[in-house]
């Protein structure tokens, strides 16, 4: 899949810039790490308000953290839209302090719809993997 939009350390800063007056980013410690066409790379980090009752990760948080990696990713085609539908694979449990790398890679971007996965990571064990589903929004034609 070819995109055409270059992502220099300025677009980057000034996406991270932008979204982290957001509600959610007020919420959930997430933060942009690379961009290139059709793939996106953020890092969350785990915090104690982040935990169920078992004491790891709250299977939402991680949720969240894919969906929100995943539409990173989307935004690098030219594209944003509402999640049509997702699904999560949980593999190993995540505790506070640690750092979760998402990575997200648009599989298809059609005319109405694209489908993104994402593999999140603690250091290089896979904690999760996911797979959306997006409503197609342009904002950006090039």
């Amino acid at each position: 899949m070819q995109y055409s939009q270059n992502f220099d350390k300025k677009t980057l800063d000034g996406l991270n810039e932008r979204l982290k007056n957001t509600p959610l980013w007020k919420l959930v410690d997430m933060r942009v790490t690379a961009l290139s066409p059709g793939k996106s790379e953020m890092t969350m980090q785990v915090k104690d308000t982040y935990l169920n009752n078992s004491g790891v990760c709250h299977g939402g948080i991680t949720a969240t953290f894919a969906d929100t990696v995943m539409g990173v990713a989307l935004y690098t085609t030219g594209s944003v839209g509402p999640t049509v539908e997702m699904n999560i694979n949980y593999m190993v449990p995540v505790t506070a302090g640690q750092r979760i790398t998402g990575r997200a890679e648009v599989l298809r971007r059609g005319r109405t719809t694209a489908v993104v996965r994402a593999d999140m990571f603690v250091d290089k064990t896979i904690v999760a993997a996911a797979r959306g589903t997006y409503s197609i929004i342009e904002y950006n034609k090039d």
